[in-house]
């Protein structure tokens, strides 16, 4: 009997269901159908909490995974799972079938992809180990972040995208070396800028680098070949004698194509391992990425690859923090920074991933040093900042010049600076951002540079001017400031090794601090300073003259009249 009421009872509710219709605002009242749609979760007050519960929906979320890609035990369930590293071999190519890692990053299902972020994390941690021997090319970074960047392109809220782009700029770590490796790879950059070119080894017998730097005497020889060459072109009433060496020219100038292109190809494919050349490499990458999909981004998308572009750049800095702030690393990552995205050489840059970089840098060295082991002082400071001198005193367009000088010399001295007027309210009322400030930079230092620039033979005549009125500003500053990083508990033999060392002093110039024994030579810097820190004397306009015509005239009419009186 009972069995027989439960039909009766199912067709019932049917009916009734289906005789009654619901209006939208019915339908609204019920809300989200929870089997198809995620819930908004109206619980969840505070924004913080909002913004975790949304990134672990979206599976980015920590899950309880130590620094060797382990699984923790979960003790609920009292239960172990699997570890993340086990789930891909490391000498898998990333061509390989097994390995579908373009086709998880650029998949339509969240969850898919950022699952294949921390996939990636562990693979190259694994692939880059120099037990393995695999190593990673370039030409497979360039592919990586070819998937990566639709990964971030889908990704969609605010917390999502800053958590993933996190991740994509903390990938860095998973191809650092050890210290005493890139401590190594940073004198072999160093050799490298100094020498010139060449093929640089290590101990192995495995290729580190390989540069080319032509020289300006080189440079001038091709020049004189080519033109020697189309001086001796035949003409057109020539015998086809000639006309056959003409082409037979034409040959050899396209297999010296080839061979170039041969020759990028397999530096292209050239397996790395890892260390600081391999991390520079993966940067290099992101922004040559960057630079290729720019005009492909909307309005509605540019923040979130903003936010990417600032994570890498304040990860590249906490390298350098991490490594000590070692010179030879500091001039890697500042020329990949340079020829990828500040120099008007580089291919498909636009002015837009320029300024970022130029307004975010100061702003993101500053963050780091807070937080560094060893903090910056002046000169390691200019070391850091090397590229934007480098615009500032030879940028090809005025608006980018203009942006150096406003985002980043100006903004460190009122902003960031041991004399800015910011720094000493924040101390006053015991803020929070008052260790943000270079503290150990020497402010006076940093303004000696600029002059030296500013009178360096080699700078741009078109901004000599802006140069020397950023030098006086320097100069106010610190008079109105009255303080200025002390330097007296430094040796003098301290001084003069930090500052030779780092090449801090000048631009194409002998070091002041190699000049401080000749009194002489002392005595005319510090009277040429003085000079340029007085005031300009003001200039007379047109209704100064006048003014003095009209006294001038007044006198002489008094003096006449006297002279009728008596």
């Amino acid at each position: 009997a009972s069995s027989s009421k439960q039909p009766h009872k199912r067709t019932a509710t049917m009916t009734s269901a289906d005789s009654k219709a619901i209006s939208k605002r019915q339908r609204r009242a019920q809300g989200s159908n929870p089997s198809t749609t995620w819930q908004q979760q109206p619980r969840i007050k505070s924004a913080a909490s909002r913004a975790k519960a949304y990134i672990n929906y979206a599976g980015l979320n920590d899950d309880g995974e130590d620094n060797d890609g382990k699984r923790t035990t979960d003790k609920k369930k009292g239960s172990t799972t699997k570890k993340v590293q086990d789930m891909l071999d490391p000498e898998l190519d990333l061509n390989s079938p097994e390995v579908k890692f373009g086709r998880m990053l650029g998949g339509t299902e969240q969850r898919v992809r950022h699952k294949a972020v921390k996939m990636l994390r562990h693979y190259l941690k694994q692939r880059v180990d120099i037990a393995s021997g695999a190593g990673i090319s370039e030409l497979d970074l360039m592919k990586l972040w070819k998937a990566m960047w639709y990964t971030l392109y889908m990704a969609d809220k605010v917390p999502v995208q800053d958590k993933l782009s996190q991740i994509l700029a903390e990938l860095m770590w998973c191809l650092a070396g050890t210290e005493e490796d890139d401590e190594y790879a940073g004198q072999v950059y160093m050799q490298i800028t100094e020498e010139g070119n060449g093929v640089y080894e290590d101990e192995d017998g495995d290729v580190m680098w390989t540069e080319v730097v032509e020289d300006d005497e080189d440079e001038e020889e091709d020049e004189e070949e080519e033109e020697n060459a189309w001086q001796d072109m035949p003409s057109d009433d020539d015998d086809d004698e000639e006309g056959n060496e003409v082409d037979g020219m034409d040959e050899s100038e396209d297999d010296e194509e080839i061979d170039e292109e041969e020759a990028r190809i397999a530096i292209m494919n050239e397996s790395h391992c890892r260390g600081a050349h391999l991390v520079s490499l993966y940067v290099a990458t992101f922004l040559r990425t960057v630079k290729r999909e720019w005009g492909n981004v909307d309005k509605h998308r540019v923040d979130k690859f903003y936010t990417a572009v600032r994570l890498m750049i304040r990860e590249s800095y906490k390298y350098m923090a991490v490594r000590h702030w070692n010179l030879g690393i500091i001039r890697l990552f500042n020329d990949v920074i340079y020829d990828e995205a500040l120099s008007h050489e580089s291919e498909g840059l636009t002015n837009g991933l320029r300024f970022h970089l130029i307004d975010i840098c100061i702003e993101e060295l500053a963050q780091v040093n807070a937080n560094a082991e060893i903090p910056l002082t002046e000169a390691t400071f200019l070391d850091c900042v090397e590229p934007f001198f480098a615009l500032a005193q030879k940028a090809q367009d005025k608006n980018v010049h203009k942006r150096v000088m406003e985002k980043v010399l100006l903004k460190f001295l009122t902003e960031y600076s041991f004399v800015a007027k910011l720094s000493d309210q924040e101390e006053e009322d015991g803020g929070e951002d008052a260790p943000l400030t270079f503290s150990q930079v020497h402010v006076g230092s940093v303004a000696k540079f600029i002059f030296e620039i500013a009178s360096d033979p080699e700078s741009d005549e078109r901004f000599r001017k802006a140069l020397y009125e950023m030098y006086k500003t320097y100069e106010r500053q610190i008079r109105a400031a009255g303080r200025d990083v002390d330097l007296s508990h430094i040796e003098e033999g301290d001084s003069e090794e930090d500052c030779c060392a780092n090449n801090t002093c000048g631009v194409n110039k002998a070091c002041p601090m190699e000049e401080e024994g000749a009194a002489e030579e002392d005595n005319e810097t510090s009277q040429m300073e003085e000079d340029a820190a007085e005031p300009e004397t003001p200039v007379e306009t047109k209704s100064d003259k006048k003014k003095k015509k009209k006294k001038s005239k007044k006198k002489s009419k008094e003096l006449d009249e006297a002279e009728t009186l008596q």
